[in-house]
């Protein structure tokens, strides 16, 4: 039997600019050949968010929702998503996600976004960040490969989307 992996995906609330959108596309496309055991773990179902999950569905991911109290969009509800409501806060819900997933990929985003790759490291779970042009692009730049001394987790800056799933393929499936 083989093992299921999480990956945890932080993704900014907004509308999505076009640059992340090709970063998913890539993403995704790039961990298909494993969407029979990858489940796809995302705080909520607007923004980027939505797109991943949409994306992640229709190439056959399965994708868990771990919603915050009172989330603005509701996610699809289907034999490809599972549902979890935490009727926490976002921040906090933040946790259960990055404890939940084996790795997190931040596609791009901002404060929330920045919470839960230093919720991740603390977990100890390796940590993608994809170059976006958005905020967190600013953590590998600032803290290098680990946040502190402990290196409690590696953080890696992939280029692009296609680049992520390389280096979360290397992290789970080697």
């Amino acid at each position: 039997m083989k093992k299921r992996y999480y990956v945890a995906v932080a993704a900014v609330s907004e509308e999505p600019k076009q640059i992340l959108l090709e970063n998913t596309d890539c993403f995704l496309e790039g961990l298909r050949e494993y969407a029979d055991r990858t489940v796809i773990v995302l705080g909520g179902y607007w923004g980027l968010m939505k797109y991943v999950a949409d994306k992640a569905i229709e190439l056959g991911f399965n994708v868990m929702f771990v919603l915050p109290d009172n989330p603005p969009l509701e996610p699809p509800n289907n034999d490809k998503t599972i549902i979890v409501r935490t009727d926490l806060g976002f921040p906090t819900r933040s946790t259960v996600m990055c404890k939940t997933g084996d790795v997190l990929v931040a596609m791009g985003g901002r404060i929330g976004s920045i919470t839960e790759i230093m919720l991740a490291y603390d977990f100890g779970k390796p940590i993608v960040v994809v170059r976006s042009g958005y905020d967190t692009d600013k953590i590998p730049a600032c803290f290098g490969e680990y946040i502190d001394a402990r290196k409690k987790a590696k953080i890696t800056l992939a280029g692009d989307g296609c680049e992520a799933a390389e280096i979360v393929k290397k992290i789970l499936f080697s």
